[in-house]
């Protein structure tokens, strides 16, 4: 029926067959309401979907910000191996200068000749930097007495404007780390340049902070990458000991 012979029988009936139309009309009218309410996207979008297991236990194990940081550490080691990794290609033929906490100018294949133990992190971080610390000292100790005459261990800072030498030197001495260690810096395209190498990604956070990945890697006498993982666990730690202890 079209609209022209609605409005004709409408017209053409009694007042109470007017208000059942009426009626009719406003029962039409509130159920259609209540269909466009429940398709409009503002309200899914507020409603509270009931939280999985993990996400109910996640919130009672840690506060706001460390699951932040979490993830946030999570999402900067990359799952796929360094470009460098296994291939025969010296990580010190990216050049650049470099200065050690001791004031010493120095390029990176001046640490030719040794095995090196390194990381990309920076001094004032409170989150993984002193984890990965703390594995390194871990993975010195427990290497041979031949092993660790033939290696060396490296931090280059990603913070290249708050890591002075006089900061990185107080470090390493707060961190009672010997001869065979060096701290590093320099400036932000060769710290890019490394980092892109080594398959380190980093962002700065608004508060200062400095997101980053958490890889301990070996680079064998040469500057070829050979190993490389996640060194904030045992499970981290462990290979890399076993690496460096086969081949001294």
């Amino acid at each position: 029926m079209n609209k022209n012979s609605v409005n004709a029988l409408m017209a053409t009936h009694s007042p109470s067959h007017s208000w059942l139309s009426v009626c009719t009309k406003a029962t039409f009218i509130t159920g259609l309401a209540i269909i466009l309410s429940a398709c409009n996207p503002s309200d899914s979008s507020n409603s509270s979907a009931p939280a999985s297991n993990e996400s109910t236990s996640a919130h009672h194990n840690m506060q706001s910000g460390d699951h932040q940081q979490h993830m946030a550490d999570m999402d900067m080691n990359p799952s796929e191996p360094p470009e460098a990794l296994g291939k025969d290609y010296s990580i010190y033929q990216i050049g650049g200068e470099w200065t050690d906490h001791k004031g010493n100018k120095l390029e990176l294949d001046n640490l030719k000749g040794k095995n090196q133990v390194i990381i990309m992190a920076y001094t004032s971080c409170q989150h993984t930097c002193p984890i990965l610390i703390r594995g390194m000292k871990q993975i010195e100790k427990e290497m041979t007495p031949e092993a660790r005459a033939n290696t060396e261990f490296v931090l280059a800072t990603l913070d290249t404007e708050r890591d002075t030498v006089e900061v990185m030197n107080n470090y390493a001495s707060h961190n009672q780390l010997g001869d065979n260690w060096h701290l590093i810096r320099s400036d932000e395209a060769n710290t890019r340049m490394l980092a892109n190498t080594l398959n380190i990604k980093y962002q700065f956070a608004d508060n200062g902070d400095i997101n980053h990945s958490n890889f301990i890697s070996i680079l064998d006498p040469e500057g070829r990458l050979v190993a490389q993982e996640i060194g904030i666990a045992d499970s981290g730690i462990k290979p890399l000991i076993n690496y460096l202890n086969s081949h001294s």
